[in-house]
């Protein structure tokens, strides 16, 4: 059986992010809808702040 696609506030995912340094404007998550949570789980948890 198919996911659904995630059609919850993406805020939850920003805050995780926020958690790890990286800022709305860094990494939008808002471009990601239409994503299962589990897909968006898995960016978040792929991400990653690199310093240059």
């Amino acid at each position: 059986m198919r996911e659904q696609d995630y059609d919850g506030d993406m805020s939850y995912y920003q805050e995780q992010l926020a958690k790890k340094g990286i800022t709305q404007e860094m990494f939008n998550m808002d471009k990601y809808v239409g994503l299962t949570a589990r897909e968006l789980q898995s960016i978040v948890d792929s991400v990653q702040l690199v310093s240059k």
